[in-house]
Order: C-alpha cells, then sequence, then structure tokens
C-alpha cells in the first residue's frame, strides 16, 4: 500500500503564486484589491467597447469613475 502525500505542497505553491500576484498588484498609490460587483450586461459591453477604444482597460475607467465621484480627481 502506497502513502498518500497531503496536498499541502499544491496549496503552498498556489500561496506563494497569489503571493507573487499581489505583490505584483502594488502601485505607488496603495495596494490593490480585488472587489466584485454586478453591473447590467449592456453596460459592461458598452465599458468595455470604450476602454478599448480609449486604449485603455475597464478597470482604469472604473477608478478614475470612482475617484471623481469621490472629488479626489488629480
Amino acid at each position: 500500500m502506497t502513502a498518500r502525500k497531503s496536498n499541502g505542497g499544491a496549496k503552498a505553491a498556489a500561496a506563494a503564486s497569489l503571493t507573487g500576484v499581489q505583490g505584483a498588484r502594488r502601485r505607488v498609490n496603495g495596494e490593490r484589491v480585488l472587489m466584485s460587483f454586478k453591473i447590467p450586461s449592456d453596460l459592461k459591453m458598452m465599458l468595455q467597447e470604450n476602454a478599448r477604444e480609449r486604449g485603455t482597460t475597464a478597470s482604469r475607467i472604473i477608478i478614475d469613475g470612482i475617484r471623481h465621484e469621490l472629488g479626489l480627481d488629480d
């Protein structure tokens, strides 16, 4: 009978990978975190199309919009 290895190695590798991704997301203005929210599908399509046309990302448009609404425009 062979001994079964625990999944600790895979979990450690996944954690190390996640840590690396989180570290890569650090920016001058602070650490980036993941937020999840729902929007209408047609608005999502319009946002993605607009981002593509502007040569930017949907995330950048959303961040800029939030900063504007909070009065934090640069």
